[in-house]
């Protein structure tokens, strides 16, 4: 809901076709400059396309206690080779 007289609005209209077709925005500050606002709204507009990329995969919840298995095996025959030398 919109109150208030007049507002500053910025509309942000994507080149490629993604998840939105135009993201708005309203402008608090009147004294802002109009080609400031224009630049933070395609810049918070296409860091949300962006987000869309492929992330770098974890490592899965089951492989975990195989992965802390092996490293509490390895710290024992290291800590064994060691007492025995």
């Amino acid at each position: 809901m919109v109150k208030g007289i007049s507002r500053r609005v910025v509309v942000v209209r994507p080149e490629s076709g993604g998840p939105f077709e135009q993201a708005i925005f309203l402008v608090r500050d009147p004294a802002f400059p109009r080609g400031d606002a224009v630049r933070e709204a395609c810049r918070i507009a296409e860091g949300c396309l962006g987000s869309r990329r492929r992330r770098p995969r974890r490592v899965s919840a089951r492989l975990l206690p195989a992965v802390f298995a092996l490293g509490a095996l390895t710290a024992s025959l290291v800590h064994l080779l060691a007492s025995l030398l």
